[in-house]
């Protein structure tokens, strides 16, 4: 009996196939932190000459100032109170701290204890993962707010003739406060020529508003008068500038998808914060704190045909990423073989780290 062969074919591979067939480095195979590959990760993965507008997230490392030696929260606060010790001391306030020694000084035990020989701190490290980048397309109506915080209060009248007195101020502070002063105490003794009738009606209507809501109202109608609350528009602040990115992945196969997958889950796990966890008594640990998340840096840029690089709007601070809302499928119900959706949108809210001045300005942010 002729042994039966079987003979396997391998199909000729798809378009879809062709374009996955993407050539794969050698860091392939060593993993992330954020349980990715060991490398940066590109969304289009194919036809990028076709995107020259491009969005970076880079993860910042910052640590902190750590804390070495530290057996615990007792020797913390000691070595701090030690340092506090340090700016004022007794002698700062006795004739000792002038030179005149009495002989009757004792020698603190704890001086001849070098500060060294005590928990140290030590700057830490702050340094992009460039490593762990995401680089994406610039999406369409990138937007840049700034905004600033006023407020409009109401000076009254005392307010609005110390206004005007500094506004016009020359000569000495006390002079220019005296009369700001004179001039809110003349106000009610019927000064202002034609119009002191007016003011002495308005003098009695506030009198009157010191008594009951009826009785000061009743008192403005009659005598026909109110004060003019002098509302000024007043400068309060800087608010941090706030960033949007809205991405529509549409994976043209499952290599593509799964780089979209891996781009996803690096940012999730770059936003979130590390906890801290306590070993006490029990038989599990506990959650006590959290570690700041990773600041991103954020480059928006334009690339030509010759790779010159050139800034898209203005320069962006570290941000952190404060929302994140993945939308699966949001116009389709298709998917790759592989069980991976051909569609995702990806909503991104970055909020800058700091406030900015007019310095910033001139530096391109």
């Amino acid at each position: 009996m002729a042994e039966d062969k079987t003979t396997l074919v391998t199909p000729p591979t798809t378009a879809e196939e062709e374009i996955a067939n993407i050539k794969v480095s050698a860091t392939e195979t060593k993993m992330s932190d954020d349980g990715t590959v060991y490398r940066p990760l590109v969304y289009p993965v194919s036809d990028t000459n076709r995107y020259g507008a491009r969005v970076s997230f880079i993860p910042q490392l910052i640590t902190g100032p750590q804390l070495d030696g530290v057996l615990g929260i007792g020797d913390l606060l000691k070595t701090v109170g030690k340092g506090f010790a340090k700016v004022i001391t007794p002698e700062d306030v006795t004739p000792e701290a002038s030179g005149e020694d009495s002989g009757t000084q004792e020698q603190d035990p704890d001086k001849a204890n070098d500060d060294s020989t005590g928990p140290q701190i030590t700057k830490g490290v702050s340094f992009p993962l460039t490593t762990k980048k995401v680089v994406v397309y610039l999406p369409i109506a990138f937007t840049a707010s700034d905004t600033f915080t006023y407020d409009s209060p109401s000076l009254g009248a005392g307010g609005a003739i110390l206004n005007s007195a500094l506004s016009n101020a020359q000569g000495g502070a006390g002079e220019v406060l005296g009369n700001a002063v004179g001039d809110f105490i003349k106000l009610f003794e019927g000064a202002g020529g034609t119009s002191a009738n007016s003011l002495a009606k308005l003098g009695a209507a506030k009198l009157a508003k010191r008594g009951p809501t009826e009785v000061g109202d009743g008192a403005a109608a009659a005598l026909r008068v109110t004060a003019d609350p002098n509302i000024r528009t007043l400068f309060r602040g800087v608010a941090v500038r706030q960033f949007a990115f809205q991405f529509k992945f549409i994976a043209k196969n499952s290599k593509e998808a799964q780089e979209i997958k891996a781009i996803i889950k690096r940012l999730r796990f770059y936003s979130y914060p590390e906890s801290i966890q306590f070993s006490g008594s029990g038989a599990e640990a506990i959650s006590v704190g959290f570690k700041y998340p990773h600041p991103f840096v954020i480059k928006t840029e334009f690339v030509d045909e010759d790779k010159n690089i050139f800034n898209v709007g203005p320069k962006i601070k570290e941000c952190y990423l404060t929302s994140i809302s993945t939308n699966f499928n949001p116009s389709t119900m298709a998917f790759h073989r592989d069980g991976e959706p051909v569609e995702i949108d990806l909503s991104l809210n970055f909020t800058e780290e700091t406030t900015l001045s007019k310095t910033d300005i001139l530096a391109g942010y």
